[in-house]
């Protein structure tokens, strides 16, 4: 079985001067996006499951696909989860664990945003969705000294596992930077695994601490985003 994973930021109609920022995916795009998949045979399933799997504890269905959203914008909420919710779809949110019910501190230069807070988080596990860290501050851990890196990745996994009262099992990098010291790092953090942004599918064997996804983001049509799909399925993980 190989398994595709999508990233995705702000499900928002962008602002005229963000047009083409690829954080962005208005609401009808996402809503077109995950209607297609569901046509295709998908059903969704979250990170946890996933790493389930792969250790054996768990099923997943025939043809999964697992919907991810980094940052933990409310646009998760309000404009992500009804589309889901129509389909029965979980999700798994990587959420910045300094920053909860704040905004995008950590860049400037983008258009503002609120975030997702503890309550909003504890909520999405209730209703059988995943909460993941994306890092204490959003900092790039690839080259950051011992402590440093600690911090920002145990700090993230225990900031989010006292204000959520559940396990934190997963970590998206931040930029999908990363390098054999990082990955070992998260391990050493207390992470079961972690996702990327290397374009790949995942299968059993694939390394829970580097598995893949494809970016979903800016003015993409329906055929394109079938065809970026496509492509995707054809290049499994083998690591």
């Amino acid at each position: 079985m190989w398994i595709p994973a999508l990233c995705y930021h702000r499900i928002e109609t962008p602002p005229v001067e963000a047009h083409r920022d690829t954080n962005f995916v208005t609401p009808d795009a996402f809503a077109e996006q995950v209607g297609w998949l569901a046509r295709m045979g998908y059903t969704g399933v979250t990170v946890a499951q996933i790493l389930a799997w792969q250790r054996g504890t768990h099923s997943l269905p025939a043809r999964p696909v697992a919907i991810t959203f980094d940052d933990a914008y409310d646009s998760v909420v309000t404009h992500a989860l009804p589309r889901l919710a129509h389909h029965n779809w979980p999700c798994t949110v990587y959420a910045v664990s300094a920053y909860l019910g704040d905004r995008n501190r950590w860049d400037p230069t983008a258009p503002p945003a609120r975030l997702l807070d503890a309550a909003a988080l504890r909520a999405l596990l209730h209703a059988g969705h995943d909460v993941g860290a994306h890092t204490r501050h959003h900092r790039r851990v690839r080259g950051l000294d011992g402590p440093t890196a600690h911090e920002e990745l145990a700090g993230s996994r225990e900031d989010l596992e006292q204000a959520l009262g559940a396990l934190c099992e997963s970590l998206a990098f931040p930029y999908g930077s990363h390098d054999l010291l990082t990955v070992q790092r998260v391990r050493e953090a207390g992470f079961a695994g972690a996702v990327t942004l290397k374009r790949r599918t995942i299968r059993r064997r694939s390394d829970p601490f580097r598995l893949g996804r494809m970016s979903v983001g800016g003015p993409l049509s329906l055929t394109h985003f079938a065809l970026k799909f496509a492509k995707l399925q054809l290049t499994p993980s083998l690591i």
